[in-house]
């Protein structure tokens, strides 16, 4: 079987910034592999058996090969980087659409296609579902289990206060929501294997795509204005050595 991983290189969530477009600021910022794009590539990993390939794919700037280069380390057969300069600045639905492509053109019938539920930077979750449209296959969100079963797979949703149990077909699109904590770590052997293996770069010209169709110039959202919100908290420390006295002093506080 062959499992599709997208994942995808974000900054520390601690240092973002916003430019005057809203866009995230990434020069100069530690980076690293997504959290919920780890537990996918994990997932797909346990479902891995012999003969099985698992692709780890990325849209970035060229510094993003280090996210791929992590999901070698980890277990990943190979990986691809969708980079352009053209795809900047780039929503959900232009992100999507170069996802889609990539999967039309060189995922060679993927058996499963795997997302994170979301990105630690943009907190949409609005794209696994998106790339399931685009690509007419059924997706299936809040992943946290699936193996395969007959001719497809079983896969658990946990919703919180409802945990489901369903079939998905072959080609399906799982938004993995958690992951093992206890997860994999690499090996020196695997690390000096992984920083040998070729990551393919392929450009929008590649993937068959118009320069109006990706980026900002293929974007639907148009960001109007963008800030970052930073929350203060102060406190009023309360004697409570005369309850009487505290009371009052409570009260008077609201």
């Amino acid at each position: 079987m062959r499992y599709l991983v997208f994942v995808k290189q974000v900054p520390d969530t601690t240092l973002i910034e916003v430019d005057e477009q809203g866009n995230l600021r990434r020069e100069g910022v530690p980076s690293i592999l997504d959290p919920y794009s780890e537990h996918a590539l994990e997932l797909a990993l346990n479902l891995r058996s012999e003969g099985d390939t698992v692709t780890a794919v990325t849209m970035g700037p060229p510094q993003a090969t280090a996210a791929l280069r992590r999901c070698l380390e980890i277990g990943a057969d190979e990986a691809y980087l969708l980079s352009d300069r053209a795809f900047a600045g780039a929503d959900t639905y232009a992100t999507s659409r170069t996802l889609t492509a990539f999967v039309e053109k060189f995922g060679e019938c993927p058996d499963l296609i795997l997302f994170g539920k979301q990105a630690a930077d943009g907190d949409t979750a609005q794209v696994p579902a998106e790339v399931a449209e685009m690509l007419g296959a059924d997706q299936f969100y809040y992943v946290t289990k699936a193996e395969p079963s007959g001719e497809g797979f079983e896969v658990v949703q946990d919703y919180g206060d409802e945990v489901r149990t369903c079939r998905a077909p072959k080609g399906s699109v799982l938004s993995v929501s958690e992951g093992d904590i206890n997860r994999r770590l690499p090996s020196i052997e695997r690390y000096l294997q992984a920083s040998a293996m070729e990551i393919t770069v392929l450009d929008r010209i590649a993937l068959g795509l118009g320069n109006f169709s990706v980026g900002s110039k293929g974007s639907r959202t148009k960001i109007v204005r963008s800030g970052s919100v930073r929350s203060e908290r102060s406190c009023t420390v309360v004697d409570g050595s005369d309850p009487a006295k505290a009371a009052i002093l409570i009260r008077g506080l609201f």
